[in-house]
């Protein structure tokens, strides 16, 4: 049976379900150019067989290495890049998702791949070896990764016996490839597991409902039916067998989990998260976070469902702490605020609002975005959830530094964990209220005018009322103050918290040594929020302001927590251009207005802008640097990190013909590099390639981590990889030029029709000193591309006469520049 919705915006749904059992989701989004996939397994890692923990893990990986239809080199993964999208997967307990984001028109070609490798993959002995290998890497990175390591200490503090602290990540030990009985095993699992009757499929996509309907019925009733299977039992998750808990992590910041064990009437937690996450993290006044920060107790918060089944739930809040922080009171403040939420449902005024807050978001998702989304809440669902967050269900886990070792074992992994006692109940301190009504959500503007000085460049007619402003301020001869993008971004906080709730995108951060505000979204509320926070910025709050050099610090013990290859991506774009002065914290007002003096800088508006003539207190303006060239080496210190390395080419005079034709090349690489470092040479899982703008500079990036190679080793792998693809693209077919100029094509398509793409690429293109209209430039002259070209320039990558590289070790021969 199936249901027919139409939603308050231009978009319908349909569920109905296929004879062989196959459950069908489809949601239209028409004004889409892009198209999205999700099956939902009804299997995981809980219902995998006991004696080969990460089975199903396992598996999850091993669908993707080649299929019945589409051999390995043919199926989803390269597909996908080759096109420039999306595709993932991720195993949870009682369920594995894999989906992917492609062209609207490749829809077809996408789903055939994915239904394929689910339903007939080739498990090939050789391909389980390797992926053994993978696995076996991925465990030990997520052996120090902060967040695996909380969950596994949560999951500890469970009633024993609860499978969420059972090992179920696999590595090398557990997945016993040589026993005669695991084979059997693992296709035993997935015929019971990956069959219809267990599976879920959305298609989100601005096809019509008919359209979608015969996809859905031509591709998903090819699959076999199986048989039914019982649902497994659940073991209880009460009593706890602690309540509160200290871990020691090698690095990273201080923060505070408290995480609430759900028995009962759960079935919509995951819904109402939503509901709650909005008003957990309302920015305004009178909200939680601005109470714990007045109380020097935290920065900000997360929530996070990691488990949710058969009437279960593990629900996650986690805070970034103030050095100091009292836990027992920021505890009691949390306690203290839900109650009050209990007592004040329904919620009169904030329901509605919170609702059509929801429904903005929803409206602007992404297709791979909508697919995942859970569906709005109801107050039952609130109530539910909320009923269940008391003191007897709470698990309390403070985070700090450590280099102790591990005590104990939970999920699998080595943690540093200490039991601690329950501290006596604290008191909250004050009257709580719900949040006012947000003044942005219905913005009213005259007229559209021009921006003088910054210059303005038109938006799409597709997307009419959508606007952008990019502005980046060049620090004057004092340099740029420690901790001023973060105390800045602390002070406005309000205001771009509100403005995101009404559909309008916000950030100040640091990029290059300068000061970045980006705005985008609504033009009329881009208009409004601009008038307010423009002078805010000169102005801000001193308090907010004073917190910045702290801020810093803490951002740069979260980025430390990382894995060593995030790390060189994060770090790479401040480090091109070499060392950036950076200047003593600012905390006066006559400090801060002789940084507004002399700063100088640069701007773009795209679409429609309603601003005053004039930028108040914004004098002067400057183009970016145009760094150096050559071949220059940096050093990043991670001690004891696994080996990684970071290579950047840049293109030093990007004219349309040239830029089109290392985009090319990177369509082509990133396929090839995958396949020769992570499934030939097995020298890392966590690998990157592609173009890429850092700043004003583009050009092509190739990244890789490895815990059995040293970085002279990766090194000498990617110039070999790049020395072998110049042979591959000397037997280039003119089929596969024209497939791979195809798929480009597509993708600069979707770019150019997307107003959040458009207005980013004109943005890089003023950043990079390039005139208007030069995507359109690069589009067109992908036509003329003929395989000598892509010679011409992978030549000149091999010869590497401009390479930028970072790494988290010392340069391996003297040919290198070293840079700070």
């Amino acid at each position: 049976m199936s249901t027919l919705v139409e939603a308050a915006e231009p978009q319908l749904s349909l569920d109905f379900r296929l004879a062989n059992g196959l459950r069908v989701r489809l949601v239209r989004q028409p004004c889409a150019s892009l198209a999205a996939a999700l099956v939902e397994v009804g299997g995981g890692s809980h219902d995998e067989p006991a004696e080969y923990p990460g089975l199903a893990h396992f598996l999850e990986h091993l669908v993707f290495l080649g299929s019945r239809d589409f051999p390995d080199g043919e199926g989803l993964i390269p597909f996908v890049q080759d096109l420039g999208g999306r595709v993932n997967a991720s195993t949870r307990p009682h369920s594995t998702r894999f989906f992917c984001e492609v062209p609207a028109q490749r829809l077809d070609d996408a789903l055939a791949r994915l239904l394929d490798m689910l339903a007939n993959p080739l498990l090939e002995p050789d391909a389980l070896k390797r992926e053994r290998d993978v696995l076996e890497a991925e465990y030990s990175a997520r052996a120090r990764d902060p967040q695996t390591l909380c969950e596994a200490a949560l999951a500890w503090a469970l009633a024993p016996g609860h499978p969420l602290a059972d090992f179920h990540a696999g590595n090398a030990a557990s997945l016993k490839l040589e026993e005669a009985d695991f084979f059997p095993a693992l296709r035993g699992f997935h015929q019971a597991h990956y069959q219809p009757g267990r599976m879920r499929l959305t298609l989100v996509a601005p096809q019509s409902l008919a359209e979608l309907m015969d996809l859905a019925r031509r591709l998903g009733g090819r699959l076999p039916a199986g048989r039914a299977l019982p649902e497994p039992a659940v073991r209880p998750m009460l009593p706890l067998r602690a309540g509160r808990l200290r871990l020691g992590l090698p690095s990273g910041r201080a923060r505070l989990l408290l995480a609430f064990a759900l028995e009962g009437q759960v079935g919509g937690a995951e819904s109402a998260l939503g509901y709650l996450q909005s008003l957990m993290t309302d920015e305004s006044a009178d909200g939680l976070l601005a109470r714990l920060f007045a109380l020097d107790l935290s920065d900000a918060v997360q929530l996070r469902l990691p488990y949710v089944y058969g009437g279960q739930g593990l629900l996650l809040m986690d805070f970034d702490l103030v050095t100091g922080a009292d836990c027992a009171l920021l505890e009691a403040e949390l306690l203290d605020w839900l109650a009050f939420l209990r007592a004040a449902s329904p919620w009169p005024g904030t329901w509605e609002e919170r609702l059509e807050i929801m429904r903005r978001k929803a409206a602007l998702q992404a297709p791979l975005e909508a697919a995942l989304a859970a569906p709005a809440p109801t107050q039952a669902d609130v109530r539910a959830l909320l009923e269940q967050l008391l003191p007897e269900r709470l698990i309390r886990l403070e985070t700090g530094e450590s280099t102790a070792a591990p005590t104990l074992q939970a999920s699998g992994f080595p943690l540093c964990l200490e039991r601690l006692e329950v501290p006596p109940a604290a008191s909250a301190t004050g009257d709580w209220c719900l949040p006012a009504a947000n003044p942005y959500l219905r913005p009213t503007v005259p007229g559209v005018m021009a921006i003088s000085p910054v210059p303005l460049l038109p938006g799409l007619a597709s997307a009419p009322g959508q606007a952008a402003l990019f502005l980046r301020w060049k620090p004057g001869q004092m340099g740029l103050p420690r901790g001023l993008a973060h105390g800045l971004q602390r002070a406005l906080r309000p205001m771009l918290g509100a403005a995101a709730q009404a559909g309008l995108e916000g950030r100040i951060q640091t990029e290059q040594g300068c000061l970045a505000l980006t705005l985008q979204g609504n033009a009329a509320l881009l208009s409004r929020v601009a008038g307010d926070l423009l002078p805010a910025l000169q102005v801000p709050s001193l308090r907010a302001l004073a917190q910045g050099e702290r801020l810093q610090q803490e951002e740069l013990r979260r980025l430390a927590g990382e894995l060593p290859i995030r790390q060189l991506l994060q770090c790479l774009p401040e480090r091109l251009d070499g060392p950036h002065t950076e200047t003593p914290a600012v905390l006066a007002p006559e400090a801060l207005a002789r940084f507004w003096w002399q700063a100088r800088w640069q701007g773009l508006g795209v679409g429609e802008l309603a601003l005053g003539a004039e930028l108040p207190g914004l004098p002067g303006s400057v183009m970016a640097p145009a760094g150096k060239g050559g071949r220059v080496w940096r050093q990043l210190e991670m001690p004891g990190s696994e080996a990684a390395l970071l290579l950047f080419y840049p293109l030093a005079h990007p004219t349309p013909e040239e830029e089109a034709c290392w985009r090319l090349l990177a369509c082509g690489l990133e396929r090839a590099f995958h396949q020769r470092l992570r499934g030939e040479l097995q020298v890392g899982y966590a690998l990157a390639c592609g173009f890429r703008q850092l700043g004003p500079h583009r050009g092509l990036l190739f990244a890789v981590q490895s815990p059995r190679s040293p970085v002279a080793s990766l090194l000498e792998h990617m110039q070999d990889f790049l020395a072998r693809q110049y042979a591959s693209l000397a037997r280039l077919d003119q089929g596969r030029l024209q497939a791979l100029v195809g798929g480009l094509d597509l993708q600069l398509q979707r770019q150019a029709a997307s107003f959040t793409d458009h207005a980013r690429q004109c943005w890089l293109d003023r950043l990079a000193g390039l005139p208007p209209g030069h995507a359109g430039r690069v589009r067109q002259a992908l036509g003329t591309l003929q395989p000598v070209h892509l010679l011409e320039q992978q030549g000149r990558l091999i010869a590497g006469l401009s390479c930028h590289a970072l790494a988290n070790a010392a340069a391996p021969s003297p040919d290198w520049h070293i840079s700070a």
